[in-house]
């Protein structure tokens, strides 16, 4: 009797840490920074209640011409991993970017409904906050107010769209200043934070799966794209 009731307990316990787990958050954090000709990206992702935490940034993208585009340097830590950050730089430049659409292209064409699957998933996704500061000036003060006004349609026209797909729990906090009697500058920073259930995101993934098996040769195209990454 006590080994069943041992059992039983056992069973119990291993069910309550599976419902904790499928429950557990996935947070995110995405900030944005551009001064001038300088620009940072970084992006923080914490599960399963702080035990697992990552982290991708790029400390810097470089502008090299018109036909070379631009060089970003990449890195990205795991408090799984042991060691120092792994870095890595990369081209970015018009074939680049084709290459991407292409790839694209290619998974819609690989996947039943790919755009209907993102808008579902979205709708999943919670956002704790949505900042967005731009202050800009130009030489001239007549220039500088009617690039402001552009900047805020712009930003009030992107947030809107994108409310449309997200929840957000607050109201986004947009501003566009203009600098008056100042050198030419562009100063802007983005910053979100968001969550997603774990349970949510596998069951998320396990539809996009089913939706790919559905289309002839789709896995094999998705598997492709793994591989060879960008």
């Amino acid at each position: 009797m006590w080994i069943w009731l041992g059992v039983i307990l056992i069973l119990l316990l291993a069910c309550i840490a599976l419902v904790l787990i499928l429950l557990s958050p996935i947070k995110f954090r995405l900030v944005a920074r551009k001064v001038n000709w300088n620009e940072t990206v970084r992006i923080e992702v914490v599960t399963l209640y702080g035990l697992t935490r990552l982290r991708y940034e790029i400390p810097y993208i470089i502008f090299k011409n018109m036909k070379d585009g631009f060089k970003v340097e990449q890195k990205h830590t795991s408090n799984l991993e042991k060691g120092e950050a792994d870095s890595s730089a990369q081209d970015i430049n018009k074939d680049k970017v084709r290459f991407w659409a292409d790839q694209f292209h290619d998974l819609l064409r690989a996947t039943r409904g790919l755009k209907q699957w993102m808008a579902s998933t979205l709708r999943y996704v919670t956002f704790d906050k949505l900042d967005w500061s731009t202050n800009v000036a130009l030489s001239n003060a007549a220039h500088t107010a009617t690039l402001s006004g552009v900047l805020w349609g712009l930003k009030t026209t992107l947030i809107g769209w994108l409310s449309c797909y997200i929840r957000l729990k607050q109201r986004p906090r947009l501003f566009v200043v203009p600098v008056f009697d100042q050198p030419p500058q562009f100063v802007t920073e983005f910053e979100c934070s968001g969550k997603i259930r774990l349970g949510r995101a596998l069951y998320a993934g396990f539809v996009l799966i089913v939706r790919v098996l559905k289309v002839k040769g789709g896995f094999k195209k998705w598997l492709s794209f793994t591989v060879k990454g960008n």
